[in-house]
């Protein structure tokens, strides 16, 4: 019972190894949500505010993850191409929540003088400028780089 439960967990992990490597989306929401939570603790959230943006975030990436799993069954069994397997490619529900979760974040962190906090906080420190720009630096090479799916089901890398 144990080995089957270690595997299980061994499997998904796989899956979420796979969806981050292999979709640049993912790599993209998953920076998305380190910035949004770092951002945060500019904010006095209360607990349902910071409960909202986490749960707001693991749905966007739990979408993408569906989306992923989605469109490799569709690509497995119809390689060729298919006007259905192109709308059930198509259709766009990781859309809907990226969409949602970025009027759930303009509503909850809209704020001039906290901006102007944050702005202050990253050029009046050479050190927190370097790292902010490190860390955009780190991101858009995280976000680039991946591999890419071919409809065969095997991996190239982009």
């Amino acid at each position: 019972m144990f080995k089957r439960l270690a595997n299980s967990f061994k499997y998904a992990a796989r899956g979420i190894w796979f969806c981050i490597s292999h979709e640049m989306n993912m790599r993209i929401h998953i920076v998305a949500t380190m910035c949004v939570l770092y951002l945060s603790q500019f904010y006095n959230f209360t607990k349902e505010q910071f409960i909202l943006l986490i749960i707001t975030c693991v749905t966007v990436i739990s979408a993408e993850m569906m989306n992923t799993a989605i469109e490799v069954v569709i690509d497995k069994v119809s390689p060729g191409y298919s006007a259905l397997a192109k709308v059930g490619k198509d259709v766009a529900a990781v859309f809907v929540t990226a969409v949602a979760a970025v009027i759930i974040g303009v509503i909850l962190f809209w704020d001039i003088e906290k901006f102007k906090i944050i702005f202050e906080f990253f050029t009046g420190d050479i050190w927190n400028l370097a790292m902010l720009t490190a860390f955009a630096c780190l991101s858009y090479l995280f976000i680039a780089k991946g591999k890419k799916r071919n409809i065969k089901g095997k991996m190239k890398n982009e």
